[in-house]
């Protein structure tokens, strides 16, 4: 608990007279913290709920407990009218304590009566001495003074601080200021206060100790969001996590999602990408579905917030086939108060249709009580990112003069095939070969000059940087919240900038004691570049080709030779030649804009005592736009670029081409809820409903034009009227969805509780028939702590056993697709044979057809998950421990099945699927305090099995979900298997050659006679089908072909786990957040392009110097040579390696200005707090690349600085 004094009374009498008065109140306060003991134990047990951080008056605080309890108060208004205010932290305290919390530190007491009134009086003084008390039997030899506060530098009044061993006390005053004398300065002095841990101190010689208290774990219960309301966490029946907002601050990421990232047991998060608008693959408790959306439900304040989406990823896309942009960047991680992941369907339950895959609910900050605060944070910083290790010119030149020189094709030579001798003539010598190894060709490049497109291409140090500006406040009827912000993120590569602003305001008010209202808005607005070339396409650049040309009007290397007259594609470097992405980055323009408003507004209303009905319209509209520049001037940095004239055939005097791709997506709830919460006596009884009304919609508008005649400003860009060189496109879809919402909390003296939900959810995607799905959940929990067999186990302080079974619904696959019905397929038509006229051809009529195959019988998805747990704080709330066992069951997925092609239509959705994740979670955190030092560790792990046990069938298949992410979906194996051929080794003689393919032949070989040592040979694992098999026999027929790819790797890890260090020393803080998984397969598929060496087009790794060759027989790595005539590069278990990893997620080491300081400063700074921070510092893994998540775009090493100020 926190006292926060603000707006403080003004003094009524002299300063004689206060200096009196708190010396009386000292010496009272004394008195009651070593002998206060409460009067009516029941009604002290009374719970008062706290529903946000505040700073309340004492009237203030009566009020509060009597809305809440039957209790009336007694009091002197004139006693009490200069009393400090009191500070407050969402969450639940008992009634006693929240009173004594006031009361004791002015010296007053109070009584329960028989009618339920609550008399408060000023506590009557045993002594007429109002000084500290005196050391008794002991010589005083030494003074200590200093300010006792807590974490935030807020001075705590009324601080018990004693000489241990002694009755020698005293109690620091308003300011949090004390000066006592002890008996030496080896003495130890305990520092105390009501709902902070009590600190021992040893002097040690020291005349200052500023004392900084942290709160005890026992005093208020944390309050955890969940769906349509709030629990205290020691309440809660079903499986949640939680991220504070003091994790986020922790956390430097643009987007809030990673702060769940080794923060949240069963939670998985991928960073797909180092892209700072990439979204993230969130998978709580494993894969839920091959098909569709496996993505939680986001839900934000109440409102849902759905991603866009559509089956074709290039129409909302912010670049080709990439997924739309993340935009939960769109949030300021600042504005967030916490996150709750709600990770069983006996949680999720309560979301239906929605809540199958998980629900993430993402609660804002609100005003506190007080006046207005001003908070004020910047960052800035720099990152980088890995590189690849290539060949250089003349390693290159060599590797493929020795790619030909191992072919034993005679129908392959390096004169005709690479040198291009025997070409008609020159130009398509220079367009089809590669001249410029040939040292007999004037086009040979016998310069062995390396140009690095790395160093051009990859910026060191790019910039990161971001601004908050934030006001907020609150009074005891209005709280409101306002912030802006400002981001700005370089990209490690050139292309991909991305720039950020934000606005938000949360406004909340009761009108009558009996209505509240609210309005909540956010608005961000977002510019990326989209130029950016993909390390991948970088590194196969051949190494002689350069980027800058002085010589060029742009500066800029081309990839074609100048025409001299008509225009031909004359490769300057080879096969190998690629786009000099820097030019087309500086000559064109590609840009993605993206807008989001969201907002909300409500209505509570308490008709009685214990009912709120609150009803609210929630609002969400998003606006995309990809625009894309393309200049004909760039065609000659292309080996594959057009002739300019003949770009727009239809406008030979075109300079380019302009796309404006815009996405718009509205989004719209509804909701009216009824809580009513009543307790009679130990029985306590909750009962929420709730209707829930959804509607989508979502738009695309596509124009195009080329001939654009103007492009000396690429941002003023603009088309006529031109009807032979514009296009466009539009098209809409709609998804709505309607929901009953019940629940039932029961709970029996803080000992026993259970928890119903029931929803029942309509889909537009499904037939009427089958359109309606219930959903239910059951769970409860036993605090084994609370009862009469605990109580003299000591050192545990809170036990609890939780269990639960519940459903959850999931329609992704199908709805807004609309599978029950057909669409219709016009522009098509047929002839009749026989016009009657003698025109025996017939006649072409237009007709239009069913192009689908409908099912009117499709259903929910039905998610079922079991789990039991339990919860454990052991040791004075210094040890805490949750564990859970859990399995979830998605039956009935919407899985699309192949039909043959004679029925003519695309394939339909069936409820035919089946899978299962089955694991384990497990935290273990331990807090505790040495003197002003604090620390505290805590690691979670979660295991985790995947498996499918259903489909159509049982036949295998291949499915993508949103990210591009491919799965082979087998009954009996994880949804993550890799499904390759495996590796038999390398052949080191003539002889073993023979004797293999003899024995076991390959289809994948066509002619064996061009195999030769250092070749690879594969391992016959499978058979052909057979009756009892239809799909592949298990038992090897001694040959090698398609049947024989099997399980070689798997790309869900078995387990993840974290690592949160952190601790604290006098103003100083340092948090470490690690995060790893293990057990885990990928392919390297980067490393399969680097090490391929077939061809004499890309350039390639610096690793296949360690090729095998007849003076080095022992690599594991196959020959050079062209053609690959043994299937060497076949998908193998050559190329899949162990994905696991451990990474510093996150560091913070930070300073804050004591208060005592600031206070010096006539109070115009409440804190101020500088830090430096890091993110992926530290990296370990054993992946041949430059990063197990991403190669292609790596996730970066940042470092930065920042600080936070509030006034």
């Amino acid at each position: 608990m926190k006292i926060k004094f603000i707006n403080r009374p003004p003094c009524l009498f002299g300063k004689g007279l206060l200096h009196l008065f708190m010396k009386s109140i000292i010496l009272l306060f004394c008195s009651i913290s070593f002998a206060l003991s409460p009067i009516h134990s029941d009604a002290q047990n009374a719970e008062i709920r706290i529903d946000t951080d505040m700073t309340l008056s004492i009237r203030q605080t009566f009020r509060l407990i009597n809305k809440q309890t039957d209790y009336k108060f007694i009091y002197r208004h004139d006693l009490i009218k200069s009393a400090p205010n009191i500070a407050l932290k969402k969450g639940v305290i008992k009634a006693g304590e929240l009173l004594d919390k006031c009361l004791l530190p002015i010296s007053f007491t109070y009584n329960f009566t028989d009618d339920g009134t609550i008399v408060v009086k000023k506590k009557t003084m045993h002594t007429s001495d109002s000084s500290p008390m005196k050391l008794s039997d002991e010589k005083i030899q030494f003074r200590v003074s200093g300010t006792v506060s807590d974490k935030d530098g807020t001075p705590l009044p009324g601080a018990s601080i004693i000489e241990k061993g002694t009755s020698n006390g005293i109690i620091s005053d308003f300011d949090g200021n004390y000066s006592i004398n002890i008996s030496g300065s080896d003495a130890i002095l305990v520092f105390s206060y009501l709902g902070y841990q009590t600190q021992e101190i040893v002097v040690q010689e020291q005349s200052t100790l500023n004392i900084t208290l942290e709160e005890s774990a026992s005093t208020l219960e944390e309050v955890v969001v969940i769906g349509f309301g709030s629990k205290m966490k020691k309440d809660l029946t079903g499986s949640v996590s939680v991220v504070s907002s003091a994790e986020l601050e922790k956390t430097a990421f643009a987007s809030p999602q990673f702060a769940l990232q080794g923060n949240t047991t069963g939670v998985r998060v991928i960073n797909s990408s180092g892209d700072p608008n990439s979204p993230p693959e969130i998978y709580i408790r494993g894969i839920g579905s091959w098909q569709g959306n496996a993505q939680p439900l986001y839900v934000i304040d109440g409102q849902i917030i759905t991603p866009p989406t559509a089956g074709n990823l290039d129409l909302i896309g912010r670049n080709a086939n990439q997924p739309p942009p993340n935009l939960f960047t769109m949030i300021n991680p600042d504005d967030i108060e916490s996150i709750s992941v709600l990770k069983d369907a006996s949680s999720a339950a309560i979301y239906g249709s929605r809540g199958a895959n998980g629900v993430v609910l993402i609660t804002t900050k609100k005003g506190k009580m007080g006046g207005a605060k001003i908070e004020y944070s910047s960052s800035f910083g720099f990152q980088n990112i890995g590189r690849f290790d290539m060949l250089n010119t003349a390693q290159y030149k060599d590797l493929v003069y020795e790619m030909y020189a191992n072919n034993s094709n005679p129908n392959i030579t390096i004169e005709n095939q690479l040198y291009g001798r025997d070409a008609a003539n020159d130009i398509t010598r220079r367009t089809s070969f590669s001249p410029q190894f040939d040292p007999q060709s004037p086009y040979y490049i016998s310069d062995n000059t390396t140009y690095d497109w790395q160093d051009e291409l990859i910026k060191k140090s790019a910039v990161t940087e971001s601004y908050s500006l934030k006001v907020s406040g609150a009074n005891e009827n209005t709280d409101y919240y306002l912030g802006v912000g400002y981001d700005n993120l370089e990209s490690n590569l050139r292309g991909n900038n991305l720039r950020t602003y934000r606005a938000s305001f949360n406004i909340n008010s009761k009108i009558k004691n009996w209505l509240k209202v609210g309005l909540n808005y956010k608005f961000a607005y977002q510019q990326q570049d989209t130029e950016e070339a993909g390390i991948g396409s970088i590194t196969t650049v051949a190494p002689w080709q350069p980027i800058y040309d002085p010589t060029n009007e742009y500066g800029f290397a081309t990839a074609l030779d100048p025409p001299s007259d008509a225009w031909e594609r004359t490769r300057k470097y080879g096969q190998g030649s690629r786009r000099n992405y820097l030019a087309f980055a500086a000559l064109n323009r590609g840009i993605f804009e993206n807008s989001r408003q969201i907002g909300q507004g409500y209505v509570e209303i308490y008709p009685l005592k214990g009912l709120t009905l609150r009803t609210s319209l929630n609002l969400d509209y998003v606006s995309q736009d990809r625009l894309s520049t393309r200049t004909y001037r760039t065609n000659i940095f292309d080996p594959s670029g057009l002739d300019p004239k003949e770009a727009s055939p239809n406008a030979p005097n075109s300079l380019g081409s302009f796309e404006s791709r815009a996405n718009y997506f509205f989004n719209y709830q509804f909701d009216v809820s009824a809580v009513y919460d009543r307790s009679f006596g130990n029985h306590r009884f909750v009962l929420t409903t709730a209707l829930q009304d959804q509607f989508q919609r979502s738009q695309n508008k596509n124009l195009s034009g080329n001939n654009i005649t103007d492009i000396r400003n690429l941002n003023r860009i603009g088309f006529g009227n031109d009807l032979e060189n514009n296009s466009s496109f539009t098209g809409w879809n709609e998804r709505a969805w309607l929901g009953y919402v019940g629940r039932l909390s029961y709970s029996f003296s803080d000992r026993y509780y259970l928890d119903g939900s029931f929803r029942r959810d309509a889909s537009s995607g499904l037939a009427p028939d089958y359109r309606w799905g219930s959903f239910y959940s059951l769970s409860g929990a036993w605090r084994v702590s609370s009862e009469s067999f605990m109580k003299n186990v000591n050192f545990v302080n809170d036990l609890k056993i939780r269990g639960g079974y519940g459903e959850a619904g999931n329609d992704e696959a199908a709805v807004g697709k609309y599978a029950y019905l057909s669409g219709v397929a016009t522009g098509g038509g047929s002839v009749r044979l026989g016009s009657g006229d003698g025109n025996g051809l017939g006649t072409y009529y237009t007709a239009a057809s069913l192009k689908d195959f409908p099912n009117e019988a499709l259903e929910w998805e039905v998610a079922e998950t079991k789990y039991i747990g339990f919860d454990a704080t052991l040791f004075d709330y210094k040890l805490n421990i949750t564990m859970e066992v859990y399995n979830r069951t998605q039956a009935g997925i919407q899985q699309i099945v192949n039909l043959p092609l004679s029925v003519g239509t695309n394939d339909p959705i069936l409820n035919v699927g089946e899978l299962e994740n089955r694991g384990v979670d497990l935290q273990i955190g331990f807090n505790d305090q040495i003197g002003n030092f604090t620390y505290g560790i805590t690691t979670n792990v979660s295991f985790l099995e995947n498996e499918v046990t259903k489909l159509y069938n049982d036949q295998p298949l291949y499915s993508q979900n949103q990210f591009q992410r491919t799965y082979r979906v087998e009954e009996g194996r994880s949804l993550g298997h890799i499904w390759g051929y495996k590796v038999g080794g390398i052949f080191q003689s003539q002889a073993e050659i023979d004797a293999f393919y003899a024995a076991t032949p390959d289809s994948g070989v066509q002619d064996v006679s061009f195999v030769g040592p250092g070749d690879m040979y594969f391992q016959d694992v499978h058979g052909d089908p057979t009756e009892e098999e239809p799909f592949y026999s298990t038992t090897p027929d001694g040959q090698i072909n398609s049947n024989d790819q099997t399980e070689i790797g798997n790309t869900i890890p078995a387990y993840t786990y974290g690592l949160n260090l952190n601790a604290g020393y006098k103003g100083f803080d340092l948090s470490l957040n690690f995060y790893g998984e293990g057990d885990v397969d990928k392919y390297n598929y980067n490393r399969a392009v680097h090490e391929g060496m077939a061809g004499a087009g890309p350039n390639y790794g610096i690793s296949v110097l360690d090729r095998w060759t007849p003076t080095n027989t022992s690599s594991t790595m196959p020959r050079a040579v062209i053609g690959d005539p043994a299937g060497n590069n076949r998908f193998s278990d050559r190329y899949v390696e162990s994905a696991a990893f451990f990474r510093l997620n996150n560091w913070q080491l930070g300073y804050t200005v004591p208060s005592s300081f600031l206070r010096k400063l006539n109070d115009p700074v409440n804190s101020f707090r500088i830090y430096v921070s890091g993110q992926n510092n530290i990296y370990i893994y054993d992946w041949k690349g430059i990063d197990p998540t991403n190669d292609n775009f790596p996730l970066p090493k940042t470092f930065m600085m920042g600080l936070k100020v509030s006034f």
